[in-house]
């Protein structure tokens, strides 16, 4: 769903936020450090029960403040979600009902974010590319969540019996579980990248024209090898270190450009403006799968694409059912002709007003 509405209150340095956003194009523009990030990240911690930028609430309430609070009403008119967070708790509630699941927030508010980090999708380590892809998976198969959870409960049952050094027997106690929501988790995986991969491949001829885009799944044990055989062989080498070292939990995605890894063979504003296709092929798959609307927040669009490439994001943007804020320095920059309206806000020291 999209936000009608969204109040901010000590949020970093958005000391008073009250706003009633465009259903489908926003634009907030102001110099840096005005707050224009901390509104997009505001967002996001209602979808996410977290920041992307910081992991400390510290960083998140504004100075000599005590708590933030989080209000918005979702454009179904019947669902309003309110998060307050202090120095040691943190309250969600939906429609006045109190949610203990992250997960309630990111099926109602289902968000996306670009920024000018987003090119560690592709430069950093696996845990990023696995996030990408579970993110789709959770929203297009309802039973993904279901399986994760068991999977990880029972990893985590495993790996406190490897570490007591536990008879061999009673660390192999957790496998069948393992092995059973592993062959789930691999098939729901594979099903999305395989849609995924279509969409890419359409979206390509227009962001890389001249480049084959590869995502090969690898599933976080070897090809040639069952689940169980391989936990079986490699119990050993799971008690040394004190922890399951192969399973869905480790898997990733291989990302090639023209048969050649993308972490090295691509610069990095080019990295930029695949990670964008991707997260744009996630969007297209949500909307043809869902009646839900998706908000995606582009933080600092102009920065690292051409005039050219940022015409073509937006074209194939606003062809999308999505509600999208955009943050930028000037207005110029942002091309919103492909929209028949949209709202501008101007941030200044943490003061959002209308343009």
């Amino acid at each position: 769903m999209g936000l009608s509405s969204l109040e901010i209150i000590t949020f970093r340095n958005l000391h008073s936020v009250n706003i009633k956003p465009n259903a489908e194009l926003n634009l907030l523009i102001g110099e840096n450090a005005a707050g224009k990030t901390s509104f997009l990240e505001a967002i996001f911690y209602l979808s996410y029960g977290r920041s992307f930028r910081y992991s400390q609430t510290k960083h998140l309430i504004s100075h000599d403040e005590e708590y933030f609070r989080l209000i918005c009403n979702l454009d179904d008119n019947k669902t309003r979600i309110g998060l307050e967070k202090s120095y040691k708790n943190q309250l969600i509630r939906v429609n006045k009902q109190a949610v203990s699941r992250i997960s309630e927030l990111s099926t109602l508010l289902p968000v996306l974010i670009l920024h000018p980090d987003s090119h560690q999708l592709i430069s950093s380590g696996p845990e990023n590319r696995r996030q990408f892809m579970d993110w789709g998976v959770f929203h297009v198969e309802h039973q993904f969540i279901i399986s994760w959870k068991k999977y990880k409960k029972a990893l985590s049952q495993r790996n406190a019996s490897l570490r007591m050094k536990q008879d061999d027997k009673l660390c192999s106690l957790w496998d069948i579980e393992l092995i059973e929501h592993a062959s789930i988790i691999e098939k729901y995986r594979l099903k999305y990248l395989d849609d995924i991969k279509i969409i890419i491949n359409d979206l390509s001829k227009e962001l890389f024209p001249d480049h084959k885009i590869e995502l090969i799944y690898k599933k976080g044990w070897p090809d040639d090898i069952e689940y169980k055989d391989h936990l079986k062989s490699n119990l050993y080498k799971d008690k040394e270190k004190g922890y399951t070292q192969s399973g869905p939990h480790r898997a990733d995605i291989k990302i090639n450009v023209n048969g050649y890894p993308a972490q090295s063979s691509i610069s990095r504003g080019q990295q930029k403006k695949l990670v964008t296709l991707l997260k744009i092929a996630q969007l297209t798959l949500f909307s043809k799968i869902s009646e839900r609307r998706c908000i995606l927040l582009f933080d600092d669009l102009p920065a690292e694409l051409d005039r050219d490439n940022q015409d073509k994001i937006m074209s194939i943007l606003s062809k999308l059912n999505i509600q999208l804020f955009i943050t930028a320095i000037e207005l110029n920059q942002i091309n919103t002709g492909y929209w028949q309206n949209h709202k501008v806000f101007h941030v200044e020291h943490g003061v959002i007003s209308g343009i």
